[in-house]
């Protein structure tokens, strides 16, 4: 009885040995986007209100152009130099690379927008095409922004992960 209790020990530890590594690498990698990212993220409102404090919509676009794109390239450049070993740390890296993206394109879009509202060629009709392929990718940037969420809430579970943020 006593070497069948020792040996599920030993298998036991060896099953969390191995799955160390992989939660260690996942809880590093979000922790650096909680680091790195979070914070460039939270910058986006205040960008935003520039464009609309914008005088013209010149200003407007220049904020678009030298704020907004600069700042999600930022965003998109720290995971493009992300470097995982793990499935389960490059799935949910792959999660937020599709959530960057996403952002991104809304942005374009935004841009394309603004754009076309300021343009006295743009007709009614182009405007609100326009309006509604942004309200779709906007659409997809939630679902995405959800996945991310919610594949987080289920790694937390699956390895333990304590949120400090709910202590």
């Amino acid at each position: 009885m006593k070497k069948l209790a020792l040996l599920a020990g030993l298998v036991l530890m060896m099953v969390l040995a191995a799955c160390s590594p992989e939660a260690d690498e996942v809880l590093d990698f979000h922790n650096g986007v909680v680091d790195n990212v979070k914070p460039k993220i939270e910058e986006i409102p205040e960008i935003y209100n520039n464009v609309f404090a914008a005088a013209t919509e010149e200003e407007a676009i220049e904020v678009f152009d030298n704020e907004l794109m600069p700042l999600m390239k930022e965003i998109e450049d720290y995971f493009n130099k992300q470097e995982l070993e793990h499935d389960v740390a490059k799935e949910y890296h792959g999660l937020y690379v599709d959530l960057v993206k996403s952002m991104s394109d809304v942005l374009a879009k935004e841009k394309e927008y603004l754009t076309a509202l300021t343009d006295p060629n743009s007709s009614e009709d182009d405007v609100l095409a326009l309006e509604e392929e942004l309200n779709e990718l906007n659409k997809v940037a939630e679902d995405k922004d959800k996945a991310v969420t919610d594949h987080w809430e289920s790694l937390q579970e699956e390895y333990d992960f304590v949120d400090e943020e709910e202590e």
